[in-house]
């Protein structure tokens, strides 16, 4: 395993990550909705899940590979859990404010599972695009997908999402992906992927 340079390919997504952070609070707020309610809490599942990688601490591979570079590759357990599956925080449309926006699909597939599509609205400025959630028949998180889509006259930024979880061993996350693309005005762009397996 290659650990030397680890650290390289993502110093420039760190960057432009906390650029995201500062440029998000120019997004207009929805209203308010006392009415809406969350099909399925991701919030929770996601803060059990933290609270429970934080102190296992499980053997994670993880690469990342961005264009031109070769991919980096390590195996540790040495993970900020809160950091990694923040991105997954933020899509979670539980909000009231949030899901005003979205239209929410239900579809029982095959196997048994449900799933919950939630397409935003074309007026809404919201950076979800799109919320996929799979749950078996007992409710159990089994795959979330969401596009997420952050510009504006700085800054651009593109991220297709996917989670998958195990049912068998209480809907504990198995891997996640994360493929990019992030431009900041006068700069190239960047494409990355990040794959994640415990």
């Amino acid at each position: 395993m290659r650990n030397k340079n680890y650290l390289v390919p993502f110093k420039t997504i760190l960057i432009l990550g906390s650029f995201v952070a500062l440029v998000a609070c120019e997004r207009p707020a929805a209203p308010p909705s006392a009415s809406a309610a969350a099909s399925y809490d991701l919030t929770a599942y996601l803060n059990r899940q933290t609270e429970r990688l934080q102190k296992e601490q499980p053997m994670v591979l993880k690469s990342v590979t961005t264009q031109h570079q070769q991919t980096e590759t390590i195996e540790t357990t040495d993970l900020d859990w809160t950091d990694e599956l923040a991105i997954f925080q933020d899509v979670d449309l539980s909000r009231p404010a949030l899901r005003d926006f979205y239209t929410e699909t239900t579809t029982t597939l095959p196997n048994g599972n449900t799933q919950l599509l939630y397409t935003k609205s074309e007026t809404s400025a919201a950076p979800v695009q799109y919320l996929q959630l799979q749950l078996t028949p007992g409710r159990q998180l089994q795959r979330l997908e969401a596009m997420v889509l952050d510009k504006n006259i700085l800054f651009y930024s593109k991220r297709k999402i996917v989670l998958t979880a195990n049912p068998a061993e209480n809907s504990n996350i198995s891997s996640y992906h994360i493929e990019g693309t992030q431009k900041l005005i006068f700069s190239d762009s960047l494409h990355y992927n990040i794959v994640a397996n415990l």
